[in-house]
């Protein structure tokens, strides 16, 4: 466990440096499990719509359109509701409904509306989770490091993002659609667990 701990601190050395704020490390670590889950699923969104709902070109680009303007909005009220009930709460809500949430899409069948429908309601819970982890850095180190640290935050988020496909990839290649909306959920769950234990409560 010990060697498994150094090298995992290595590594987070390796792309951080050896300078983030140990207030912010949850942050990072939260940020970049949460985002692996989010690009293992959004990733494959477009290709589930097409060849299991059956949508056309058109459908899809309303789907898109939609999860954007509905996930800024929900982005938006979700930071201003983080300064009234905390960002960690917020957090958790958002991770932990996406968990639950993504099972519904084994439900949807080839209802290609209901289908769309629910690819706008994971980007809006996403979104709620993502504005208040970016609120969270202003509260957890000095104004002088803001700079640095939200530059932190964004390494983590890309190398989530990196990282989401080949795994997405790997869920298909194995079970298909059967286990790859499970193996999501896992994901978003593991990244509410890790804002459970290790986020601040604030």
């Amino acid at each position: 466990a010990g060697s498994v701990r150094g090298m995992v601190r290595r590594l987070a050395h390796l792309i951080w440096g050896a300078e983030v704020d140990r207030a912010l490390r949850p942050v990072l670590l939260v940020t970049l499990v949460g985002s692996l889950a989010a690009s293992c699923g959004w990733s494959f969104m477009g290709i589930w719509a097409v060849k299991q709902l059956g949508a056309t070109s058109a459908q899809l680009s309303y789907a898109y359109l939609l999860m954007a303007v509905v996930g800024g909005l929900v982005g938006y009220v979700g930071g201003h509701l983080s300064d009234v009930y905390g960002r960690r709460r917020l957090i958790l809500l958002g991770q932990g409904l996406l968990a639950v949430y993504v099972l519904l899409f084994l439900g949807a069948g080839d209802r290609v509306w209901f289908g769309i429908a629910l690819m706008v309601g994971a980007g809006a819970l996403g979104s709620l989770g993502g504005s208040s982890g970016q609120a969270m850095v202003a509260d957890l180190v000095a104004p002088e490091r803001h700079e640095a640290a939200y530059a932190s935050v964004r390494v983590a988020a890309n190398l989530g993002v990196t990282m989401g496909p080949p795994i997405g990839s790997l869920f298909l290649i194995v079970g298909g659609w059967t286990l790859f909306f499970p193996c999501v959920s896992l994901l978003a769950l593991g990244s509410w667990g890790l804002a459970f234990v290790y986020l601040p409560k604030r």
